[in-house]
């Protein structure tokens, strides 16, 4: 009997034992790791020079100032050529043209200057014949605002490649005025002017640079294919005073970066 009670308790010794509970685990929490990522350095596009090289002579159909141009008017011959607007379309051609006379009034002093016979005829200008811009119809992109404000990307796409013209410059004044068809404007006065061109998101070149304007700014007046090249050439009515008229021809067959300034012409017809 005693030896039945003692197995008793170590059975039931022996129980508790196994069923005591073991230490509960506490979950592992979740430590949330955030990566810092260091900021990336603001990418600077490399700025290359503006590229000068003079291959064409220009002449605009407007009187220019006798005393000062009669020489430079008078290198207009037979050889000459012309770049023609015809219903949006540009072409280049031989015309047959005449060298005027004529006293300016305001100014009293004697202004020459080559127009064509026809007057149906709208030649942006005339140019010595160099080979630099052949005969015939020119490639050429709609503009897609005009002026080139500052802070107002203008991207052409041309044959498979990206041009972006962007300008900068510091803004310092502005008022609205009504243009010749009565639509109110703004005009945006701006100091140090200057216009870049890109390709393919590549290194910027230096196209203008103008100090000031006095009730003018930059017109884009051509993006097209002029040298035959396959690249973008552009044309730029590039006036600071409101009395004065300039255009500069911009080309890109031999450019060292994308373009070169070809040829231009000035007219100032200030009283």
């Amino acid at each position: 009997m005693k030896k039945a009670i003692v197995m008793l308790s170590l059975f039931a010794l022996w129980a508790c034992k196994d069923t005591e509970q073991k230490p509960v685990e506490k979950p592992t929490e979740a430590v949330e790791q955030i990566k810092v990522e260091e900021a990336e350095a603001p990418v600077t596009k490399t700025i290359v020079e503006k590229e000068e090289k003079k291959v064409i002579d220009l002449l605009l159909p407007m009187y220019y100032d006798k005393d000062f141009h009669e020489e430079e008017v008078k290198q207009m011959n037979d050889s000459w050529l012309a770049l023609l607007v015809e219903g949006g379309q540009f072409k280049v051609q031989r015309i047959k043209y005449e060298i005027l006379e004529m006293k300016n009034e305001c100014t009293e002093s004697d202004a020459i200057g080559v127009f064509p016979l026809d007057e149906e005829l709208e030649p942006l200008f005339f140019f010595s014949d160099t080979k630099a811009i052949l005969k015939g119809k020119k490639e050429s992109l709609a503009i897609l605002k005009t002026p080139l404000w500052p802070d107002e990307l203008q991207t052409y796409v041309f044959k498979g490649k990206t041009y972006v013209l962007r300008a900068e410059g510091k803004q310092v004044d502005s008022y609205i005025y009504t243009d010749d068809l009565e639509v109110e404007k703004t005009y945006k006065k701006f100091d140090n002017y200057k216009l870049y061109v890109s390709v393919d998101g590549s290194r910027e070149q230096l196209v203008l640079d103008i100090p000031s304007f006095n009730d003018t700014f930059v017109q884009l007046l051509f993006v097209g294919d002029l040298d035959g090249d396959g690249n973008l050439d552009f044309i730029f009515d590039t006036s600071e005073h409101y009395e004065q008229k300039q255009m500069e021809v911009y080309l890109s067959k031999g450019a060292k970066h994308i373009l070169y300034l070809a040829g231009m012409s000035s007219v100032d017809f200030s009283c």
